[in-house]
């Protein structure tokens, strides 16, 4: 994975593009374990422009940037997957221990990593994030290999 790779490099400003690289990561993860549950990644508030041909309901539609939003819709369909499993990595520095706590919750990773998506990639002024580090790249592969026992389907 590219981002694992920028984490690594020592380089600020590579660290800034693998925390969205990892964000995007993080996305088709679970968007493709969602197809795997019958899913389809389309935005249910465009179903009314489909084709009446095309026979698609809006509980059956992935769609959005926001992980924890995602992860909880691949939980109600695979108990399997549960988000207050707690994760073996430490918080990064830059997190703040008042939001989450020392041993997070698979369902607290994906919260670090929402921002990196609405505050990196579209620069404005940081409001939910603490910042970003090379550390960031622990969560990001624990948080994918928790994902593959979902993603069988598709290897």
């Amino acid at each position: 994975m590219a981002s694992k790779y920028l984490f690594e490099s020592h380089d600020m400003m590579l660290v800034f593009a693998a925390a969205t690289l990892g964000h995007h990561a993080l996305e088709m993860f679970l968007k493709a374990a969602l197809i795997c549950e019958g899913l389809t990644v389309f935005n249910p508030r465009k179903l009314r422009d489909l084709d009446p041909a095309v026979k698609l309901d809006a509980k059956d539609c992935a769609w959005d940037h926001n992980l924890v939003a995602l992860a909880r819709e691949l939980a109600a369909r695979r108990p399997d997957f549960d988000l207050n499993q707690p994760m073996i990595f430490l918080m990064p520095w830059h997190v703040s221990t008042q939001t989450m706590c020392v041993n997070p919750t698979i369902e607290q990773g994906f919260e670090l990593f929402d921002p990196f998506f609405s505050e990196l990639r579209y620069p404005q002024e940081l409001k939910t994030m603490g910042g970003v580090g090379e550390d960031d790249k622990l969560p990001l592969e624990e948080l994918v290999e928790k994902l593959d026992p979902f993603l069988e389907k598709i290897k």
